[in-house]
């Protein structure tokens, strides 16, 4: 990589890794949480249905959180969510209603075997993103090959480890931020293939591997950092 893209990147990344940048990105429902399960919680219903036009993903992310009315973990544990096991129709997209009663109750799954969502990951895969496919196997909208760059699932992971605590949380401890891959859907895989970062011919996990192969040569301990970087280029150019 040439070094002049390099600084750019750089440049971008601290330019969009700041509190500015949550207010109109999902990952600001989970920011209005303290404790750390509502806040996993918060985080994986958002990224769970984090498909298509922002403004809409935003608002349906709404409709689940005024559903809960700010007690996630409480509203999972005590069952409050069978408020969807017979409602009717379309939730989201292809999901259900039926399909986010599904997701909650294979979340009370979790969190009764589990003390918190961090110890259901690490007690499962050495690969946090194969753990959480295996945790919420068979719930729709969970990419179950392992083909899958699982850009939803590797979002939630970046806002749960990155620890630099601007809009990514770090509660989670035992997971390096080095492990993480880039989330990556076709705008950030077009920009990336662009800037040479890979080769590959779709959106795939190996395409988020070389990808994050090559933030890592700038971030060596937090290729995720990348991620506002690739955000800055494709604003920015």
């Amino acid at each position: 990589m040439e070094k002049t893209l390099e600084n750019r990147l750089i440049e971008w990344a601290e330019e969009y890794n700041t509190k500015d940048f949550i207010p109109a990105d999902p990952v600001s429902f989970p920011h209005r949480f303290t404790e750390k399960k509502d806040i996993e919680i918060s985080a994986f219903i958002t990224a769970w249905i984090a498909y298509g036009n922002r403004k809409q993903i935003l608002k349906k992310a709404e409709e689940v959180h005024k559903d809960m009315e700010g007690e996630p973990y409480e509203f999972i544990m005590k069952g409050k969510y069978s408020i969807y096991k017979d409602r009717e129709g379309s939730f989201y997209r292809f999901f259900k209603y039926s399909d986010l009663y599904s997701f909650c109750q294979r979340l009370e799954k979790v969190y009764t075997e589990f003390d918190d969502m961090e110890h259901a990951v690490i007690s499962t895969s050495s690969d946090p993103i194969n753990a959480l496919q295996q945790l919420f196997d068979g719930i729709n909208g969970i990419p179950y090959t392992e083909q899958s760059a699982c850009k939803r699932l590797a979002m939630f992971l970046r806002w749960m480890v990155r620890r630099d605590g601007i809009v990514d949380f770090g509660i989670w401890q035992k997971i390096s931020p080095s492990c993480l891959i880039i989330p990556l859907d076709t705008h950030v895989f077009r920009i990336a293939k662009q800037l040479g970062m890979t080769k590959r011919s779709s959106a795939d996990r190996k395409a988020a591997e070389e990808i994050t192969v090559a933030l890592r040569q700038i971030w060596s301990d937090d290729p995720c950092k990348g991620d506002f970087a690739l955000f800055g280029y494709g604003v920015n150019e």
